[in-house]
């Protein structure tokens, strides 16, 4: 739902945008080409009209341009989707935790948040994922010798989940011996509300963009209200 409100507003805002420069131009080389003309001798209904004529080519032209490259960007996604093996098509993962081994309790606690991006790619597919991570821990609280235990539906959120554990900081608890060598595992879940949920204690990583989520929970309000 938040994205879905967040790209019709981009969409909206970008069509404004590109209809109010789109009106400059016609206008600005409307007028500067009738004035040209005018000065070379034409008739003022025959510089209008010609002026009229090239400045409907240009926009023809424009438009032309603007379906091909339309068309070159979703080509483009769509190679870079098969490259990073995506599902055709939207996905919702469904996270069932007693599906998988996550080994024992972690004796280290998370200094902060943990924030992991979102696969670009993914997001604007509408797919969502979860990649679990087994990694070590250095004496400095650092995770090391990261590699994936499971992903799906593609590598591309084990990579994110591995960006956000080599930035995370950790701390031994104090009432737990820390054994150094020893792996652990932990899962990312990616949902499309922009934020990589954690399974660890139930926690929850901080909403990347707390402004949109907001947003996102306002428009579900209205909408259950309607």
């Amino acid at each position: 739902m938040l994205i879905r409100a967040s790209r019709t507003a981009s969409a909206l805002i970008s069509r404004l945008v590109f209809y109010a420069l789109l009106f400059l131009l016609v206008v600005s080389v409307n007028v500067a080409l009738t004035g040209a003309l005018k000065r070379q001798g034409w008739n003022g209904g025959v510089s209008l009209l010609v002026s009229g004529a090239v400045v409907l080519g240009l926009v023809l032209c424009g438009l032309h341009v603007g379906e091909w490259l339309r068309r070159w960007r979703a080509a483009m996604r769509e190679r870079a989707r098969r490259k990073q093996k995506l599902t055709d098509g939207a996905c919702c993962v469904l996270w069932q935790p007693e599906r998988f081994d996550l080994g024992p309790e972690m004796p280290w606690d998370i200094v902060g948040h943990i924030r992991a991006r979102y696969p670009r790619l993914a997001r604007r597919l509408g797919v969502e994922g979860y990649a679990i991570a087994e990694f070590e821990m250095s004496a400095g609280g650092i995770a090391k010798n990261i590699h994936v235990v499971d992903a799906w539906p593609s590598d591309v959120f084990f990579e994110a989940a591995r960006e956000a554990l080599l930035h995370a900081r950790f701390e031994p608890k104090g009432d737990v011996h820390v054994r150094f060598g020893a792996s652990y595992r932990m899962p990312f879940v990616f949902r499309i509300n922009g934020a990589a949920k954690l399974r660890d204690r139930g926690a929850r990583a901080r909403t990347l963009r707390p402004a949109l989520h907001a947003a996102g929970q306002v428009v579900q309000r209205l909408r259950r209200g309607a």
